[in-house]
């Protein structure tokens, strides 16, 4: 049996394949280290709680892997949830988290930077240039924030996520078509998720979610 070392590590990679998605990997964090830090300044103690909180959850979601085939993980990434919440440097800590919480579990991808890379730094890139797009696109209201950012934004992270495990594990020579299946349904299960919960968010405590601006997407100002 695999210790959890050997889990986060893995040998199943190609040696230089797996360097590079540590050093990839650790540069992402690098990068979002100071978005981190801002959010921790300014954050106050409700604020701590909620990103631990998420971390925990989202971690702890990890755990309800569905591996219907050898080495085929699925599972709920969380990604899009975390980058509208906190930002896009809080949440590739927060899913850099989860991606350890996933390798102690056993249920890390190919080693904890090839996991970290395609489901949580993949998703957050998506949902970050979704967020771009309709805040440029758009109408700015309530609606399109939820539909737009959240069900859609989620829906093509996931997509962004399996698609490129399915396009690494065939790569590899696995089983690439299970991930190109699955996708449908996964993208509509994340959207679901995401797109709830952050209904919920905006209308209770929307002092949680740092990318819904009530002057922008409630009372946007009208032009002269």
């Amino acid at each position: 049996m695999e210790s959890a070392l050997d889990t986060l590590l893995n040998t199943v990679l190609p040696g230089p394949l797996q360097a590079l998605a540590w050093a990839i990997a650790l540069l992402v964090l690098a990068a979002a280290t100071p978005g981190l830090y801002r959010h921790l300044r300014q954050a106050d103690t409700q604020r701590w709680q909620v990103l631990l909180v998420t971390v925990v959850v989202l971690a702890a979601m990890r755990g309800f892997n569905t591996a219907a085939l050898q080495g085929v993980l699925l599972h709920f990434l969380g990604a899009t949830i975390a980058t509208l919440m906190f930002g896009a440097g809080p949440a590739l800590w927060v899913m850099a988290a989860a991606s350890l919480a996933g390798g102690l579990m056993g249920a890390a991808w190919h080693g904890w930077a090839a996991d970290f890379l395609l489901a949580g730094a993949v998703p957050v890139a998506v949902t970050l240039l979704v967020c771009r797009l309709v805040a440029y696109f758009l109408p700015h209201n309530i609606f399109v924030f939820v539909m737009g950012n959240a069900f859609f934004g989620a829906a093509l992270a996931m997509a962004a996520s399996m698609l490129g495990k399915a396009a690494m594990t065939a790569l590899l020579g696995g089983q690439a078509a299970a991930y190109v299946a699955a996708t449908p349904l996964l993208m509509f299960a994340e959207a679901f998720f995401a797109g709830t919960l952050i209904v919920v968010i905006v209308v209770y405590r929307p002092a949680w979610c740092v990318s819904f601006d009530d002057r922008v997407w409630l009372w946007p100002q009208q032009p002269m």
